[in-house]
């Protein structure tokens, strides 16, 4: 059960729901502790404290169908190959192709499942706990303005060209620029505990910075003047911007 996340910094937390459509994939999930992605299929941002589980109609004569019934914590994230994945299907047509395998704790059932009543064909939804601890019906964990989407923008109309969901230290970093003395990785949530492990455990030059979503949408210009900061330390571009202004 979720009822002991009640604290307002707890419910702040990310959760990306993901998609059921067989047993077989559940049983990974709650017996196996994993799930998968394939990277040509995969959001724009896969990290996340949490995945929510959507079993779709699949599972037709439970009551867990068309609704989002489990969560667990993750854990870790990998990119392999499907033949490193699902060895026994190693002659599979697309073995070669890449999937990220995240690792998640022990499912969780939700005291409130959230059903499918309006819009059943759900894909991927990045959402917060409390978004999905509150909510009646699927089509409310939706944010009309992601902050994240926001910041993505925004580097593109700046000529920049971001990259999503490298995986550091087996940790998804949010955003990945390159600059021509190493990378910048930026992690759009409040806290992200995993941070300074991801710095130390790179040999090749990385700075990192974390925007929180409420300082993006609130102050989108200095989130870009701390970015442009970033990569100018990396030798890169200090952007197009006007002068942050003084507080």
């Amino acid at each position: 059960m979720l009822s002991h996340y009640a604290d307002a910094e707890e419910r702040r937390r990310t959760v990306l729901v993901v998609v059921l459509t067989n047993a077989v994939d559940f049983h990974r999930a709650a017996q196996e502790g994993w799930y998968r992605i394939p990277q040509r299929q995969a959001p724009r941002r896969i990290g996340a404290d949490y995945l929510a589980f959507y079993q779709t109609g699949a599972f037709a004569g439970q009551p867990e169908a068309q609704t989002i019934s489990f969560i667990a914590p993750t854990c870790r994230y990998q990119l392999m190959q499907r033949r490193q994945l699902l060895p026994d299907e190693a002659d599979h047509c697309r073995a070669d192709e890449y999937y990220y395998r995240i690792e998640i704790g022990a499912l969780q059932r939700l005291e409130r499942p959230v059903r499918a009543a309006r819009f059943r064909r759900l894909t991927f939804v990045h959402t917060t706990l409390h978004r999905l601890l509150a909510a009646n019906d699927v089509l409310d964990l939706f944010q009309a303005e992601d902050p994240f989407e926001q910041l993505w923008s925004a580097l593109r109309e700046h000529g920049l060209r971001p990259l999503s969901n490298r995986i550091v230290a087996e940790q998804p970093v949010d955003i990945v620029l390159r600059a021509r003395r190493g990378s910048l990785g930026i992690f759009c949530v409040a806290r992200y505990a995993t941070q300074e492990r991801c710095c130390a455990s790179q040999v090749e030059p990385w700075e990192f910075l974390q925007l929180a979503p409420a300082d993006i949408a609130g102050d989108l210009p200095g989130c870009l003047h701390q970015i442009g900061a970033a990569l100018l330390h990396l030798g890169g571009s200090m952007l197009h911007l006007p002068p942050a202004a003084e507080g």
